[in-house]
Order: C-alpha cells, then sequence, then structure tokens
C-alpha cells in the first residue's frame, strides 16, 4: 500500500496528484504530510447522547466519520447512546491560549507514593476516588488488602502516576500501548477500555490467551479515571458468547434483563454483542464457577485429557537412602519409626504410587522418575546439575523449604512448574513454584467470610489471648456487640466470667484465639462446662495452631462445642474405594500424608493431561478436588501460585465434617475452564 492510500480521506480528497508534478516530489510532501499527522494526533473520549450520529460527532470535533471508524470498529452500522467512542484529535484542539500540550496520566509509570492514613469508614472505593487511583491499583500496592480490609489508622501506599503528553505515548493507528498488569486477563483490559474481547483480539492478532506480566497491547486510548473500573469484590463479570439473549443468560445465570442494563447502561440501547463483558451482581452466577471475578463455565478434568501426549512426571523426595542399610531391615524399620520426615515421605510416596497407578488405567501416557533430594540443599544442587530433570513436565517436592528453594532456583531458568507437597511457610514463591497449602493468612480470611456471613443473630464472645490482639481488633469491627473476655495473665479464664455473657434466647459463638497449649486446655473445658440446655455454645476459631493436635486438648470438648474451624484437608471415610485398594495393597488404612500424596500427584497429572503448561492450565482450570485436598491456584503479583482452596469443617458427634451451609465455600468437582 501506498502513503497516498494510508492518508485520512480529509486530506486524499484535497491531494489529487498533478501529473506534470515530480512522483518523488509527490512522495516525499506526502510522506511528510503523513507523519505530521500522526505525531500531532490527540486522543478524547465521548459519551454519545440520544439522537447523536456518527456524523454529527465528526462534524462536533472537526474529524472524519473514517477517522472515528479507524478507532471505533464496531460503530460501522451506528453510534448507540450511553456508549464510549474514541475521538482522534487534531492538534489545533489543543488549548490553543496557554500554548501548552495537552498532559494525561500514564498509569504504567509510578513516579512516587504518597502515604494515607485510613480515617473511620473509608473504604477502598472512598480512597480510590479521592486520589483518582483504581481500587485494583491500591491493592497492587498494598498487597494485603487483597486478602483483608482496611483498619482504621493504618497507613497505605497510594501510586502518583506520572503525567505525559498524549503525543509522547506509544501510537499505532491511533491506539495506545498498555502494558499487561499482574493478574490482568483480556476480558478485564477489554472492560476496562470500553470494548469487547472479540475487538481487542482484533487489535492484537497475536495476542495470547493466558496474558504474562509485561505484555504490551493496542488499545483505545480512555483518558484519566474514564476507565470503567473493576471492583471484583462486589461483583462478577461475564463474556457474552455468540447468539446469547437476555433469556438465555437468565436461565443461564439467573439474572433479569433489568439488572443487566442497570450495572450496564450500554446495553440498553445497543443491546447484547458477543464478547461484550457484563458487570454482574455478586450472588448472580447460576452453576458457573468464579475466577478473579470472572464467571467461567465448570467442567471435568477427566473429559478434557489429551492421551496422546506423553507427560515426565518427577517425585523428588527425601528418602535419605544413603543412610539406610538395606543388609538390617529392623535398624532401617526403626530409623524410620524414628525419622518424622522420613516416615511422611514415605507415607506420601505410597499415596504417589497409587496416583501413577490411576493414572496408567485411564490410559494416559506418563513416564515417572524419582529422585532422593536427602536433607539439604547441596544434594539437590548436585541432582540439578547432573541433567537428569532435563525434559521433565513438572516436579513434585522436595519437602522442606531450604531444600525446595534451592531445587525452585535451580530449574527456573528452565521454567519447569514445581509443587512444594506440604509447606506454606519458608517458600521462595518464584515464577515456576506452586504452593500446594492455601497460606494461613487465607485460612483465617476465609473463616472471617464465614463468621460475617453466619454470625447474623448470633451472641458473639471472643475470648483471646494478648498474641492474638490483631485478630481480637477485627472480629470487634466484625461483631461490634461482641463481648470480650481477656484470660487472666493469658493463662486461663473463669467459669463466671463467660456465665454472664451467655444468652439463652440466641445462639451462642464462642470464638477462641490462641495458641497457647495451657490456655486452650483451660478455654475448652471451661466453655464446655459452660453449655447447658438452657444455653447452647458452638466453639469457633479464624486459625487452628499446633495447640490443638496436643494430646491435652480434649476432643470430646471440641466435638460437645460443634468446634468450627478452617482447614487445607478433610477427613474422609475410611471404607472409600481409594482406601480399601490402598489396604490391600500395603496392608494398612492411608493416613493424611498418603491420601495427600494420592490427591496432589493425581492433580498434577491430570493438569499435564490436560495441557503441559500449567501457567495456561491455571488461567483455564479452577477449583479440582479428591479424597481429602482440593487445589485452586491463584498467581501472586510478582511470582508463582498458590493454592486457594480450603475447608470449613466442624466437629460433629467426634467426626470431623465439611460445614457446607455456604454455598460460596463449597467445592466445585473436578475443575472448570474459562470460556
Amino acid at each position: 500500500m501506498n502513503w497516498y492510500n494510508r492518508l485520512p480521506l480529509a486530506l486524499n480528497k484535497n491531494l489529487k496528484p498533478n501529473r506534470n508534478m515530480n512522483h518523488n516530489k509527490i512522495v516525499l510532501i506526502l510522506a511528510f504530510l503523513f507523519c505530521v499527522t500522526l505525531q500531532a494526533q490527540k486522543f478524547e473520549t465521548h459519551a454519545v447522547k440520544q439522537g447523536e450520529t456518527l456524523e454529527s460527532i465528526a462534524r462536533k470535533y472537526k474529524v472524519t466519520p473514517y477517522a472515528i471508524l479507524k478507532l471505533n470498529p464496531e460503530v460501522k452500522n451506528g453510534v448507540k447512546a450511553n456508549t464510549i467512542v474514541v475521538i482522534p484529535l487534531s492538534e489545533q484542539r489543543s488549548d490553543p491560549q496557554s500554548g501548552q500540550e495537552n498532559m494525561v496520566v500514564d498509569r504504567n509509570q509510578v513516579e512516587r507514593f504518597e502515604e494515607h492514613k485510613v480515617k473511620r469508614k473509608e473504604t477502598l472505593y472512598s480512597i480510590s476516588k479521592e486520589y483518582d487511583v483504581s481500587i485494583e491499583d491500591l491493592k497492587r500496592y498494598n498487597k494485603d488488602l487483597y486478602s483483608r480490609q482496611l483498619n482504621k489508622n493504618e497507613v497505605i501506599q497510594i501510586p502518583v502516576y506520572k503525567k505525559v503528553s498524549v503525543g509522547s505515548l506509544p501510537v499505532k493507528d491511533g491506539l495506545v500501548a498498555h502494558k499487561v498488569a499482574p493478574k490482568e486477563g483480556p476480558w478485564r483490559i477489554a472492560y476496562e477500555h470500553g470494548i469487547t474481547v472479540d475487538s481487542l483480539k482484533v487489535l492484537n492478532p497475536d495476542m495470547q490467551e493466558v496474558l504474562k506480566e509485561g505484555d504490551t497491547l493496542w488499545v483505545p486510548f480512555v483518558a484519566g479515571n474514564n476507565k470503567k473500573p473493576v471492583e471484583v469484590d462486589n461483583y462478577n463479570y461475564y463474556t457474552v458468547l455468540p447468539k446469547e439473549g437476555f433469556y438465555r443468560l437468565k436461565v443461564k445465570l439467573g439474572v433479569t434483563q433489568e439488572e443487566i442494563e442497570a450495572l450496564n447502561p450500554e446495553v440498553k440501547d445497543g443491546g447484547l454483542k458477543a464478547g461484550m463483558v457484563l458487570k454482574l451482581p455478586k450472588d448472580k452466577m447460576g452453576e458457573m464457577a468464579v475466577s478473579n471475578g470472572q464467571l467461567i463455565e465448570k467442567i471435568s478434568l477427566l473429559d478434557s485429557l489429551n492421551y496422546n501426549e506423553k507427560a515426565t512426571l518427577a517425585l523428588v523426595l527425601p528418602f535419605k537412602l544413603d543412610e539406610l542399610d538395606f543388609n538390617d531391615l529392623s535398624t532401617n524399620k526403626t530409623k524410620i519409626e524414628k525419622d518424622k520426615l522420613l516416615s511422611v515421605s514415605l507415607d506420601f510416596y505410597t499415596g504417589a504410587l497409587m496416583a501413577i497407578d490411576s493414572a496408567k488405567q485411564i490410559g494416559l501416557s506418563l513416564d515417572v522418575k524419582v529422585f532422593d533430594s536427602g536433607a539439604n540443599p547441596s544434594k539437590v544442587s548436585q541432582l540439578t546439575t547432573s541433567g537428569k530433570l532435563n525434559g521433565v513436565n513438572a516436579i513434585i517436592g522436595p519437602v522442606m523449604p531450604n531444600t525446595f528453594n534451592r531445587m525452585a532456583s535451580d530449574v527456573r531458568s528452565s521454567n519447569t512448574p514445581i509443587f512444594a507437597p506440604f509447606s506454606n511457610k519458608g517458600l521462595q514463591l518464584y515464577g515456576n513454584v506452586f504452593q500446594t497449602l492455601p497460606p494461613d493468612e487465607l485460612l483465617r480470611e476465609k473463616m472471617l467470610v464465614y463468621l460475617k456471613k453466619h454470625g447474623v443473630n448470633k451472641n458473639i464472645i471472643i475470648v483471646a489471648d494478648a498474641k492474638s490482639a490483631p485478630i481480637k481488633s477485627r472480629l470487634q469491627s466484625l461483631f461490634p456487640g461482641a463481648k470480650v473476655i481477656n484470660p487472666i495473665d493469658d493463662k486461663f479464664i473463669r467459669l463466671d466470667e463467660i456465665n454472664p455473657f451467655l444468652s439463652s434466647e440466641k445462639d451462642n459463638w464462642v470464638i477462641v484465639e490462641t495458641n497457647s497449649i495451657p490456655l486452650l486446655t483451660n478455654i475448652t473445658g471451661v466453655v464446655n462446662s459452660a453449655k447447658t440446655k438452657e444455653h447452647q455454645i458452638t466453639m469457633l476459631t479464624t486459625l487452628k495452631g499446633s495447640a490443638y493436635d496436643s494430646d491435652n486438648i480434649s476432643n470430646m470438648h471440641l466435638s460437645n462445642l460443634n468446634f468450627h474451624f478452617p482447614t487445607v484437608d478433610k477427613l474422609s471415610d475410611v471404607k472409600t474405594s481409594f482406601s480399601k485398594k490402598y489396604e490391600s495393597k500395603y496392608g494398612t488404612t492411608p493416613n493424611r500424608y498418603a491420601i495427600r500424596g494420592f490427591d496432589l500427584t493425581m492433580d498434577v497429572i491430570l493438569r499435564l493431561g490436560y495441557n503441559k503448561n500449567m501457567d495456561y492450565v491455571s488461567a483455564h482450570v479452577s477449583e479440582t478436588e479428591y479424597i481429602e485436598n482440593k487445589f485452586d491456584y491463584k498467581k501472586e503479583l510478582t511470582g508463582g501460585y498458590y493454592n486457594q482452596a480450603l475447608y470449613i469443617v466442624k466437629y460433629d458427634n467426634l467426626e470431623i465434617k465439611e460445614a457446607k451451609n455456604d454455598a460460596n465455600l463449597d467445592s466445585n468437582i473436578l475443575g472448570s475452564t474459562e470460556n
């Protein structure tokens, strides 16, 4: 295509070639005019009003309809009221009086940070409006706000973005470059810029389905805070499929046309379009799952496997083979019984072998390599430098944080996915790391959500020691009318302290926050004594610490108090088919480590069977559940993945059962995938 054909129509019609003019001169003049036009181009957004047409908008901004169509191909059949169109402006429309260029905020460049002290009743929304910063950016630069609410008097960082001239922004045919931020997907970028996902794909034909932080996409320019905010805490978002109308969405999601139009005004006049991202009420999700705010379809991993691709899995566990004497089995047995790490690793391995057998039975092609990591990082380095891990598609292990971190670092250059079997503390969350245990902070946050939802009309009593002051403060904010008992010298409470607080008209919830064995022994005994036919009591905690594993803590008391807590796994029935097969093979019932070995290994194998690219799988597959564990990986802002799937469980007649009275915490069997 020559320069002449690339000019806007407004220039074309006035620059018909003169047959007597030198051809090279024509090319130079046209090239000069084109460059001047490109460099001078600026942008503005226009909210279409009722009765406006493409031609009337073009006349208002003194541009051609063609120029508007270039930036807004979706309006080729006419503009609709309440939609946003991008307008290319000439340099002449800058402020001629000031002689200054139009300046815009470049939200990809943070110039500095300001500190903001949170006031009473302030929310992320109100702060975002005050500083003209999105809620997502507030969380991005205050990472703990992803998992908790604001606290009064805390100080948060407010990004101050660099102001640049519009002309300095990189442009391409009237578009601006957008640098992909952590956790951003195509639907989010399309929504913020007021276009459909299909339009985003047209503008970026080489765009990958799973975006990576730092990728560059071309988008229409949207000035300042005119971007449509994505509020995943308050709404769900859904991408409209081809031929979907209001009736189908009502059947699928339970959302009415009126509800859709109230949150998406552009739909009222323009109608639904394929690829359009809709904001929806949080409770309108039908049978779909939610992944980072987006509604996605549920599927079964077992129905989505590629049986033609062979995967290679490495198990790296601390067997400590160099410390065993294979000529003396009795000595080895004693050593295994005394060595907790070795014992746990062997139990995990037996479960993993069961998963490998199951995978082969369903027809998956799999190579498995097993290595001894020992108990020190140097042995791990010997393994990684030997080349024996070359070509593996995923690694499970090592177990201890120090050896795991060494191996994760060593295989980072090849981006080999590596799964930590047991640890949720002390891990370096490199980009290739999958932390399979949810972090304690997430367990606590999910339990707080549960308490808030189900604590209505309950008589709340909080018992917390001095070390638990932060969580006590949060509980008091959650339940302003709660009664509080401060243990005497952090050692004990008395029955005559709790009795006056009990209600005979409401259910009594006693929320206990301590990890002290003596204090917990006292509290469970006293609270159990306070329970009568007149006073029904349920005991709960936001985090079940190691103190609960002490023999001093009565399981009978916990069961009598219907104790509720968050956990990474749940107990399974010993009569399951897995337990029977395991007992038949190994002569004993499987413990939690063996079951975790099966669950984690099976999950990794099925993910590899779906797609060997674990970044792709994590973006497409939501929650998966097996015998006692479930997995739903979420990517950290600047690192790897952590599992966000967990259970809220309760003691019931000396058994631990899932508390299934909260739909938001129920699990989705065998996963789901995005469209």
